[in-house]
């Protein structure tokens, strides 16, 4: 049983990261394992090929190795991992708490069924704990992340393809090296624990520290922030909005201007708080400010980011000139100057579907980049395409949610 109980306890941080590919390798390493050279004779192996058939059997193997692959989609794309964020951290326990049932042999359930005569829940017990060391683990790894979700929220630049290759790759090469080092895995999941900890934590602080006091009531505010959440005091001089929605050195020119380019980065356009929601209309959580709290407001801030659509679409022919390379450049620039302006505020499945159109569009356009001249023109056309997509689909979006008329 001691194998079992370090298997799903040095296991913690794997189902915390992709719970359903733990599952499915821990599945394999079940039925298989014992055949596997070098490792087959491992007391994890063993361990874990005394699991129930069940556990072993192809149905549940196959199951898993579907759910493992919509799990990597669901993180891979963030519009429904924004949708499952709520649910994340209990899927993820859940599933723990599955495997550490399963990962009890015949002998070990006939000990525990007799301690529970006597009035011990041992298998309970120990499963719960893991089921709670996972949620706990999985709810630091959220608030560690949030710093990169910030940066690039709908993986524009990459980086949550890099995250999410990089979690997948840990979770591979961690289960292995569980088999081989089970001690020492453990020991580096209580480390993993702690870095979690001390990383949202880090970065919890650095959100802090980049506020300063309000002039009129001395609240923590925003440097970018027009207004103070606490009393509603205007801040005399605003720092204009950063690429990622942090604030620049230097102050914003324009007030009204300030608003648009806060809520284009997921921002409260009064206090600059993180718009947490994938919604057209949402409060702010901390001063109650809405987002578009009517067409009008959608119609401007449209308007708005309209205005950059020519110098856009300018820079694109220029990356677009380039053959090939230009391309990648050429996505993320026009990406995060207009599509992640509308993009952010579009519902889940709304996001999911326009994002397949977009796609679909876009291989096609691809397909003639290498033409001499002809290629020049396919970037400003994905620019203006996925431009035009999304901000359609946002505006069906507010036609729908907000019943004001007006003339769009």
């Amino acid at each position: 049983m001691i194998e079992s109980v370090l298997y799903s306890l040095a296991s913690m941080p794997l189902f915390a990261a992709r719970p359903f590919l733990a599952a499915f390798l821990t599945a394999v390493l079940a039925r298989w394992g014992v055949d596997l050279p070098w490792i087959g004779d491992s007391r994890v192996i063993v361990a874990l090929h005394q699991s129930p058939e069940w556990f072993q059997s192809w149905t549940c193997i196959l199951s898993l190795l579907a759910l493992a692959a919509a799990e990597y989609w669901a993180t891979k794309d963030p519009d429904v991992r924004g949708f499952m964020e709520d649910l994340d951290s209990w899927i993820k326990s859940g599933v723990s708490l599955l495997v550490a049932l399963a990962l009890i042999d015949k002998q070990d359930a006939a000990l525990i069924h007799k301690l529970q005569n006597q009035g011990l829940v041992l298998h309970d017990l120990w499963a719960g704990v893991v089921a709670v060391g996972t949620w706990t683990m999985a709810w630091m790894r959220r608030a560690a992340l949030a710093l990169v979700y910030e940066i690039d929220d709908d993986d524009d630049i990459g980086l949550g393809t890099l995250l999410n290759w990089a979690e997948s790759s840990f979770t591979l090469l961690g289960i292995l090296f569980l088999v081989v080092f089970p001690i020492l895995s453990l020991v580096l999941a209580g480390l993993t624990a702690l870095g979690l900890f001390f990383a949202q934590a880090w970065v919890r602080r650095r959100e802090e520290r980049r506020k300063q006091p309000c002039e009129r009531c001395a609240a923590p505010v925003y440097p970018h922030a027009l207004r103070c959440p606490l009393c509603r005091h205007p801040q005399s001089s605003p720092r204009a909005v950063g690429v990622f929605g942090q604030p620049r050195a230097h102050a914003c020119e324009d007030r009204r201007g300030q608003a648009w380019q806060l809520l284009a980065r997921k921002r409260c356009p009064d206090c600059a708080s993180r718009l947490k929601e994938r919604a057209v209309q949402q409060s702010c959580g901390a001063c109650g400010t809405v987002s578009f709290a009517t067409r009008r407001d959608f119609e401007a801030y449209a308007d708005a980011i309209d205005e950059r659509l020519p110098k856009t679409l300018l820079v694109c022919a220029l990356f677009s000139a380039i053959p090939v390379v230009g391309v990648i450049p050429g996505v993320i620039y026009y990406r995060l100057n207009l599509v992640t302006a509308f993009r952010g505020y579009l519902p889940p499945v709304t996001g999911c579907l326009t994002r397949f159109y977009v796609r679909v569009l876009h291989w096609g356009l691809l397909l003639l980049q290498p033409v001499p001249l002809l290629g020049a023109l396919i970037l400003p056309l994905m620019c203006w395409s996925t431009h035009m997509l999304y901000r359609r689909a946002l505006k069906t979006e507010v036609q729908t949610r907000l019943a004001e008329p007006a003339a769009f």
